[in-house]
């Protein structure tokens, strides 16, 4: 069962994953060395869009990129995919 940490930010929770080959980082520093700040940076500053196909939302600045769902909308929980740099 995959691990995640929880990081309460404005109100909302988000659940960031961990790294399947390296368990004691998670997965947006593991594989695109982008952080926490990063990802609610995005979240927080830029307009989402949907994207139908895959089913999440998609928010980027000039150098990055931020995939996340709602995991519970109505409790504030929101679960990123994953962030990187563009």
């Amino acid at each position: 069962m995959p691990k995640y940490q929880r990081v309460k930010e404005s109100g909302i929770t988000f659940f960031f994953r961990y790294d399947r080959v390296d368990p004691s980082l998670l997965h947006i520093f593991a594989r695109h060395l982008t952080t926490v700040d990063d990802a609610l940076a995005l979240f927080f500053n830029e307009k989402p869009t949907w994207n139908e196909k895959f089913r999440r939302y998609e928010n980027f600045s000039e150098t990055h990129g931020l995939y996340w769902f709602w995991r519970h909308r109505f409790k504030r929980e929101v679960v990123v995919i994953t962030c990187f740099r563009i």
